[in-house]
């Protein structure tokens, strides 16, 4: 793969150029840039496979540059020394990023990841995805789920209920739809969080906005509006009741 390299730290350049020289040899980095404008003339100049794009530069953000190439075909991996909550947005895009300093490991799954991907979704909707969270911005937020076919762009208030099921995590839809993801349920919780999402046991991330009722016999259970009736573990009970009395109070 062609690749090319854009970011405004010259030594974060070189260093990446050289962790790819050692470690992922396939790739070929045939250019650099140190801000969007000189990123742009490269890309349109070299047309290249993957990028490797820094968030925030002199004159723009990486994110911005995307926005302004709706056809762009490369593979996009940004670099980023964002918060924590950035990471999150990150992931709930489906779009990928390396953590300054650059890690090693780190690099090589991220090329091997775009190595072994199809454009599939539009990379523009993800990028709407991912300024959405970063944004902090939650109406109408959406999220990206990967399973074994394809990329679903997903509603988060379409969601009902997240299961794990091992190193999966099973989502389940207003539609009866269930859509299967190869990550754990602890990989979503945080960023879920924020979405009106509560963990009530450790098999199931509800959304709140879909609880019909809370039963207290046989140790609690949650009715879904479905109908589907969810355990709630003795340790996450106190937390579900906190955060049923917040939702009352602001949405009555």
């Amino acid at each position: 793969m062609n690749a090319v390299v854009i970011d405004n730290e010259p030594h974060i350049r070189a260093g990446l150029i050289k962790l790819l020289e050692i470690y992922c040899s396939e790739i070929n980095v045939i250019g650099e840039a140190q801000s969007c404008a000189s990123g742009q003339q490269l890309i349109d100049e070299k047309a290249p496979d993957l990028i490797f794009l820094d968030i925030e530069m002199d004159d723009g953000t990486g994110v911005d540059l995307i926005k302004s190439n709706p056809h762009l075909a490369s593979q996009v991996i940004f670099i980023t020394a964002h918060d924590k909550y950035a990471i999150d947005a990150f992931k709930c895009s489906a779009l990928d990023f390396l953590l300054k300093p650059i890690d090693s490991e780190d690099l090589i799954n991220s090329v091997e990841k775009a190595k072994a991907s199809k454009i599939g979704l539009n990379l523009q909707a993800r990028i709407e995805i991912l300024e959405n969270h970063l944004n902090r911005n939650n109406h109408g937020a959406k999220i990206v789920l990967s399973d074994s076919e394809c990329m679903h762009v997903v509603e988060m208030n379409d969601i009902l209920w997240c299961a794990a099921e091992g190193s999966y995590t099973r989502f389940v839809l207003l539609n009866d739809e269930e859509i299967l993801v190869s990550k754990n349920l602890k990989s979503y919780e945080e960023f879920m969080n924020e979405s009106n999402f509560v963990r009530i046991h450790h098999s199931y991330l509800v959304n709140i906005n879909h609880v019909k009722r809370f039963e207290r016999s046989e140790g609690g259970s949650l009715i879904m509006t479905n109908g589907a009736t969810l355990p709630v573990s003795v340790r996450k009970k106190d937390n579900l009741m906190q955060v049923l009395k917040k939702w009352n109070n602001i949405h009555l």
